[in-house]
């Protein structure tokens, strides 16, 4: 403390700076712990696409939702999906996710693509049946956004996701002198995010005429952003908003409202790698900025008081100020700390940073997509190659399915489309897990490897893909190099038949009729044979009988 009163006020502050940066280099070398996923965290979607209005029909609203469902299958979401849905079939989907968010917790998302009014305050969407005469009819014949995030928030999973595309142009407005177009903001419960395709009170595009877009301008740019990896839910919508906003001059610009308490990546791939990435980065280029504020050969102008500061401006921030001479600098004698402060040290040179090729990835997977859809297929695989060559998991996926099956011109190639199965599937991209297993466990494009099938069943089936479940459970059921796990079997065979699987609901109840890898019950076997019966199992009748009454 002696030697800090003997330095003078500029030296004084000069080590005061150089503490405070030494503090925030120290603070930029610990790596962030990212909270982005919680492993085996149920996602549960409900998706509702209405078009086929009698008044106003829609174009795009039906393919928005079942892009929309395709998008987050891909993402480990087990998605229910209603197109051109009266108010009572919205009303039992909602009450039947809000269901299922109780039971299951974690995630849920709910997606809406159709006509959206807001009357007294109130948002509210339309079922395609609706004839709205009169203004006080609307509570009667169309779905209260309010009562629907009532009925998520009263779930209390970890987070809720509202997206409504539920802004274009309504001709239901002439319905009542308070109706208006567009939806009212409106506040998000705790741990829920709002997202709307555009600003309160204003309309949403449903594609541009001529267009040949399949989508939405909103949905469309969603589409693109949820598969980007590593992106928090806060910044996919940030680049929905931005390209949004750029096609449409500025007409259209997407709001939304959050009250989250965690985070969430729908496509969390490269969450870590980003967070840690940025850690460790920061840490020299923070040390380098110590080092090159500490120069004791030169003085640096007089500190101002409190007093003589002016107020700084954003224009002070954004033009470079005019350089003030300095004061005639007098040699001072550095002390022994800021000598050694100020002697060079050896500084990493900075690594540098990969180039971003998302967008451009991106763009040539909705690409190859569109032309897929228009019956393309040769300008669909040209799209998918450039950007599956240079790892784009998607791309890679979509490619391996059309070399999978062969469509004129596109012959079929079997062994790439294995290869290209396996290197998405070792990204994690959940549709390219379960086709590396398929084709391991057939031999289609290469031999027979019972190993690498089970392991990607596996995974495919841990994201929350039944078919995967059903799957991992058969390969138990044969066993691989004759290691037969029945019990195993019966555990992936029921998180199949959980969801629906015919085919595991057979298996299962034939493992309770056998006692094989569970304990022999004829209750439990009845109740997943007569459930494979039900959907019309060939064999289930016959296990059925064999029970007796």
């Amino acid at each position: 403390m002696h030697a800090l009163t003997r330095l003078g006020p500029v030296l004084k502050h000069q080590l005061l700076l150089v503490l405070s940066l030494f503090a925030l280099a120290a603070g930029a070398q610990t790596p962030a712990t990212p909270s982005y996923a919680i492993p085996g965290e149920p996602r549960t979607a409900l998706l509702i696409g209405n078009s086929n209005y009698a008044s106003s029909p829609l174009v795009n609203p039906v393919n928005d939702a079942r892009a929309m469902k395709k998008a987050l299958t891909e993402l480990g979401f087990q998605v229910s999906l209603l197109e051109n849905a009266s108010l009572k079939e919205m009303s039992i989907a909602v009450r039947q996710f809000g269901d299922k968010l109780s039971s299951g917790g974690g995630v849920g998302v709910f997606y809406y693509a159709g006509h959206g009014m807001q009357i007294k305050g109130r948002n509210y969407l339309i079922p395609v049946a609706a004839e709205l005469m009169r203004e006080d009819e609307v509570a009667y014949t169309a779905m209260e956004v309010g009562a629907l995030l009532d009925k998520m928030e009263s779930a209390r999973n970890r987070i809720n996701i509202v997206i409504l595309d539920a802004c274009r142009n309504n001709p239901f407005t002439r319905s009542g002198r308070s109706a208006t177009q567009g939806l009212v903001q409106m506040d998000a419960p705790i741990g829920t995010y709002i997202s709307f395709a555009t600003a309160p009170g204003r309309i949403a595009s449903d594609g541009f005429e001529g267009s040949d877009d399949a989508n939405g301008l909103f949905t469309r740019h969603l589409l693109g952003a949820l598969r980007m990896p590593g992106l928090k839910v806060e910044d996919v919508f940030k680049q929905v908003r931005v390209k949004v906003m750029q096609e449409s001059d500025g007409v259209q610009v997407p709001w939304d409202n959050s009250s989250l308490t965690g985070d969430f990546y729908f496509n969390p791939a490269l969450a870590t790698t980003t967070e840690e990435a940025g850690a460790t980065e920061s840490a020299p280029v923070a040390k380098a900025a110590v080092l090159a504020s500490v120069a004791p050969s030169v003085q640096a102008p007089p500190v101002a008081s409190p007093k003589e500061r002016a107020p700084v401006s954003r224009g002070d921030l954004e033009t470079p100020a005019k350089p003030v001479a300095a004061p005639k600098a007098r040699s001072i004698e550095p002390t022994s700390a800021l000598a050694s402060l100020a002697r060079p040290a050896p500084v990493a040179a900075p690594v540098p940073k990969a180039v971003d090729n998302s967008a451009l990835f991106e763009e040539l997977y909705r690409k190859g997509q569109d032309a897929a859809k228009r019956g393309q297929p040769a300008a669909a695989v040209e799209a998918f190659e450039q950007a599956a060559d240079k790892g784009h998991a998607p791309s890679q996926y979509e490619l391996g399915l059309i070399l999978k099956t062969g469509r004129k011109p596109v012959e079929q190639d079997l062994p790439r489309a294995r290869r290209l199965m396996q290197k998405a599937a070792e990204q994690g991209n959940p549709g390219a897990l379960y086709e590396a297993a398929q084709m391991a466990d057939r031999g289609l494009g290469g031999d027979k490897n019972c190993k690498d099938a089970e392991k990607w069943a596996r995974k495919a089936a841990e994201k929350g893909s039944p078919e995967a479940a059903q799957l991992t459970g058969e390969l138990n059921l044969k066993g691989c190099d004759g290691n037969k796990n029945p019990a195993e079997a019966a555990r992936w065979l029921r998180k199949a038949a959980d969801k629906g699987s015919r085919d595991a609901a057979f298996s299962l109840g034939v493992l309770y009729f056998n006692g094989d890898g569970v304990s022999k019950d004829t209750g439990e076997a009845r109740r997943w044979l007569e459930a494979a019966a039900t959907k019309g199992h060939p064999s289930a009748k016959i296990y059925i009988d064999r029970l007796g009454k």
